[in-house]
């Protein structure tokens, strides 16, 4: 592609995605479906994903715009209701629901509820109209001649992120370093799977394949750890849960933690051949 068309497909892109936001937002707003609250995340994940892309390409010109703020408090109620959704799927998985639960998966509904009564209060309160301002912004950016710099400003970034990780791994890093090694990595797996689809590249495909299954290790990490919190979080604001629920729920706990201290002994040598495989790519 050259750089008219890589700009036009960019902004095409974009405003599609914008366009499925809005579209499952109304639904949601009907609904109250927590699949179309996902979807919508989703949709939003995306547009975070661009956003990142515009702002790399032309700092000066994006920067400090709305659209973040915009999205992400309807983007962070929704993670809280999928972290919800897979504090379900882990309960049932591998074991059947143990009735030992029952009070914790009443709490989980109930927060479940809440999350979603709040996520509809936000999407009342959505400013639809202001898009349009960050809307303007991104099709100069996509009509301007910095798109074209778009391989090289991919390869600073992802650069840039590698040597992020790099110092938060050394050491032991505690759940805090590597829920930011987890973000961090994120990024350069949206950014370079965007810039992959314009303009292919082996390298870039190197780097995603190694992302993609690095990734999935250090998601499943997380999803146990929202557990783990969500047993600590419940434990302290119940005090009069029974003894065998008390006990299920300590065993569980503990079963999260040590499952996590060895999926970290797997996926670190993982990210640390990432980081090593970015920075030793030469300019």
């Amino acid at each position: 592609m050259n750089r008219k068309e890589i700009g036009e497909f960019l902004y095409r892109f974009y405003r599609k995605r914008t366009s499925s936001f809005l579209a499952n937002v109304y639904k949601t707003s009907i609904t109250g479906d927590s699949k179309d609250i996902h979807r919508a995340r989703l949709d939003v994940k995306k547009i975070f994903a661009l956003y990142g892309l515009f702002e790399m390409v032309d700092p000066a010109v994006f920067r400090h715009r709305g659209g973040y703020k915009l999205f992400r408090p309807l983007y962070r109620q929704a993670g809280k209701i999928r972290e919800i959704q897979v504090n379900y799927l882990l309960l049932t998985n591998p074991q059947p629901l143990d009735a030992a639960y029952d009070s914790f998966v009443v709490w989980l509904m109930e927060e479940e509820r809440q999350a979603t009564k709040r996520f509809l209060f936000l999407v009342k309160k959505f400013k639809e109209a202001e898009l349009s301002s960050t809307d303007k912004v991104i099709e100069k950016i996509c009509r301007s001649s910095s798109i074209f710099k778009l391989r090289s400003k991919t390869e600073a970034y992802i650069k840039e992120k590698a040597e992020q990780v790099k110092v938060l791994q050394s050491g032991q890093p505690g759940d805090k370093e590597i829920h930011k090694i987890r973000q961090h990595l994120k990024a350069m797996s949206t950014i370079t799977t965007l810039v992959y689809s314009i303009k292919p590249g082996k390298h870039l495909d190197m780097i995603i394949t190694s992302l993609n299954k690095t990734e999935m290790m250090i998601g499943d990490w997380h999803d146990r750890v929202v557990l783990k919190d969500a047993i600590e979080r419940f434990l302290e604001g119940n005090t009069l849960v029974s003894g065998e629920e008390l006990a299920a729920l300590t065993a569980l706990k503990q079963g999260l933690i040590n499952y996590n201290l060895n999926l970290v002994n797997h996926f670190m040598p993982e990210v640390v051949a990432v980081v090593e495989s970015v920075l030793a790519e030469k300019k």
